[in-house]
């Protein structure tokens, strides 16, 4: 009998390994909670057939997996920001990017970067937060602004939680340029699925899984009621978020259950405002920071065609859990922080992670001395159960699209070195 694997997860992630698996013969079955694939990349569409990304956004130059991905489906990226110019800080009404900050705040910066890649050298999982070592280093205050800004923005949490080992890890990344999926996310996610055609099965979620001797059983919730479905192996891309509520009987060692059990995912609203104009100077609105409700707004209609234009509203950690139903009035009044002469709003989409019961967040970051104690154990197999999704991919791509995709790869090759065997 050929070898049957269960996917769990219709995100990127286990489409991914579910096109790599039938591309090598390997019989699977995709099960997704929600009426939609995608997972966390969800485009939408709003007025003058423009669109924007409530979910996942952003492709980095070295996000090779992706890019090859874009290429076999003929699907084009778009430039979207050039780095340092576009990242602009809003500091004392005054927006500020690399080019236009103060020499003492240039070598400030310089400064703490140097330190960040110590620590990197060091090969070190510090048992302190970044707003512990913050308060412990010689770091200048426009430094020290701008990392508290990014652990909101970059990893959606808050520096009283994240480890800085972990911070330091992605921070110090250092990435040029970064691009959009031309026409949106949800064209590269609906082209995987439509190569796996009648194999995936949405509003489906799963209730249990049992591995007995070399058979794994998924429990899933269908319309008719719990279905037991059965193969020799599953590959679970849930966030842990959502799989620690989830009976695993399972080989799993200590620390994985730690680990799935106490993973962080940070909190993050997008909220995305259409304007019927460009109501700002500069033909790119670049990524402009922040110490709002929203800690970080671009334009992801800087290539799309027509005059109204969308700017994107970002929230991340504790600030964004205390949004609710007023999301889009405090994305617009954070607009008018950055620009008061902003017209008024034709068209308007939100949506809250940490509200999403199959998301419960946006993606992982790891507390002081995690990364040291986990990351060994996050891509490894619990007898016949294999996980993929960004909290299992290198370091350098949680939280991205990439690292789904090439997490959802790997997973498949385990896969296909237990059918060899």
């Amino acid at each position: 009998m050929a070898h049957q694997t269960i996917i769990l997860g219709a995100g990127l992630a286990g489409l991914s390994a579910a096109y790599e698996l039938v591309r090598l013969g390997i019989d699977v079955q995709v099960f997704e909670a929600r009426e939609r694939v995608g997972g966390r990349a969800y485009t939408v569409q709003l007025n003058a057939a423009q669109y924007g990304e409530l979910g996942a956004e952003f492709v980095d130059d070295n996000h090779t997996a992706l890019k090859s991905y874009a290429t076999q489906f003929g699907i084009e990226l778009d430039p979207a920001c050039k780095f340092p110019d576009d990242l602009y800080w809003f500091i004392d009404g005054m927006l500020r990017n690399a080019m236009s900050l103060t020499k003492e705040q240039n070598t400030g910066v310089e400064n703490f970067y140097t330190k960040l890649y110590s620590l990197l050298e060091e090969q070190k999982d510090p048992q302190q937060t970044l707003d512990e070592w913050l308060n412990t280093e010689p770091i200048a205050p426009f430094a020290r602004q701008m990392a508290r800004r990014m652990a909101s923005s970059l990893f959606a949490t808050d520096p009283e939680f994240i480890g800085v080992g972990f911070f330091a890890s992605v921070a110090g990344m250092d990435n040029k340029s970064n691009m959009r999926v031309r026409g949106g996310v949800s064209r590269l996610v609906d082209a995987l699925a439509k190569h796996l055609g009648k194999r995936v099965h949405t509003s489906t979620p799963m209730r249990r899984i049992q591995q007995i001797d070399d058979s794994v059983t998924v429990s899933v919730e269908t319309a008719n009621g719990l279905v037991e479905v059965i193969a020799q192996s599953v590959i679970v891309t849930l966030p842990w978020s959502v799989l620690h509520h989830i009976p695993i009987e399972a080989p799993l060692i200590d620390a994985q259950r730690e680990a799935i059990s106490s993973l962080p995912y940070g909190g993050v609203v997008k909220t995305l405002l259409q304007y019927p104009h460009r109501f700002w100077s500069k033909p790119n609105f670049g990524i402009v920071s922040l110490d709002s409700e929203y800690q970080a707004i671009w334009e992801p209609t800087f290539a799309q065609m027509g005059t109204e234009k969308i700017l994107s509203c970002f929230s991340g950690g504790t600030r964004s859990l205390k949004l609710c139903e007023q999301a889009t009035e405090l994305a617009t009044a954070t607009v008018r922080i950055i620009h008061p002469d902003a017209p008024e709003i034709i068209a308007s989409r939100s949506y809250d992670w940490s509200a999403d019961e199959w998301a419960r967040g946006a993606y992982c970051y790891f507390r002081p001395g995690e990364l040291h104690r986990f990351e060994s154990h996050l891509t490894q197999p619990a007898g016949r159960v294999f996980f993929a999704g960004e909290h299992t991919a290198p370091v350098e791509y949680r939280g991205y699209m990439e690292g789904a995709i090439s997490s959802g790869q790997r997973a498949a090759q385990q896969i296909l070195n237990l059918v060899r065997k």
